[in-house]
């Protein structure tokens, strides 16, 4: 049975001690080794809690340019794979600003490209073949109404015995957080879907709504406001949110971290 058994927050100290193990990919578009934010954390939480091996067949979902699923295929030897239509189902350019995705294939034969969505139940994406699917802060993006299909489509891939791995941006709003703590405190509230819920709450409502038993503790937002959370850092916003390298407001996610088994 598909089972949440792992939801936390990135914290800086688990940051700094990636860092420090050395984790590094090759340069891509969004990417270079010198970042510290959210993404720094992520890709080797990804790395270390995904256990892989030789055979495996992995995806990330809207991975996009990561080079993540290359990294991974050298390492480890999996089948690596990466699913994303770059924007094409909304109109939206932002996701192949950085050049154009039909290259990829040729670039990195060693990684299946897949330019379809999640959420359509695409036979592009095989029935319970993946040993681990993974995303790194893809879900947040994608419109609310679209979530639970695309959750559903991933439950379809994963194989039995295999494993998800998510993290997922989460606002930092102070008042947000304070609203939804105290009110989803209340009896029944932090069950349901409603405009003052957490976005955590959110995320684990909709995630047991596709299917997935809930057994693991899930973090009250308010712990959000702990400097020892992780949050995304000022020079990634300035250098990669758009505007590029422009002056902008500065309202940085915290991560939250999920971990699906099929046990």
């Amino acid at each position: 049975m598909l089972t949440l058994t792992h939801v936390s927050l990135a914290t800086t100290e688990q940051l700094f001690q990636y860092k420090s193990n050395g984790f590094k990919l090759d340069e891509f578009p969004g990417y270079t080794p010198d970042q510290w934010g959210i993404k720094a954390h992520n890709r080797p939480w990804i790395e270390a809690t995904g256990a892989f091996s030789s055979g495996q067949k992995v995806i990330e979902v809207g991975g996009a340019y990561s080079l993540l699923p290359k990294y991974l295929c050298d390492k480890y030897g999996v089948e690596a794979w990466i699913g994303d239509d770059f924007g094409a189902g909304t109109g939206d350019e932002m996701w192949s600003r950085w050049g154009d995705p039909g290259t990829l294939p040729d670039k990195y034969p060693s990684v299946n490209y897949v330019f379809e969505p999640f959420g359509k139940f695409d036979e592009k994406y095989p029935d319970n073949y993946f040993d681990c699917i993974f995303s790194v802060s893809t879900l947040e993006h994608i419109p609310y109404e679209y979530r639970l299909d695309v959750f559903r489509d991933l439950n379809r891939c994963l194989k039995p015995g295999g494993r998800q791995l998510h993290s997922i941006d989460i606002s930092t709003n102070w008042k947000k957080i304070f609203i939804s703590s105290v009110i989803g405190s209340l009896p029944g509230l932090n069950q349901i879907h409603w405009k003052g819920q957490s976005e955590i709450m959110s995320w684990i409502n909709l995630i047991k709504k596709s299917g997935i038993k809930i057994s693991a503790s899930v973090p009250n937002p308010i712990h959000m406001l702990d400097r020892s959370i992780l949050v995304e850092s000022p020079d990634v916003v300035y250098r990669l949110y758009p505007p590029i390298n422009e002056p902008k407001a500065y309202n940085p996610a915290a991560s939250l971290l999920v971990v699906i088994e099929d046990k």
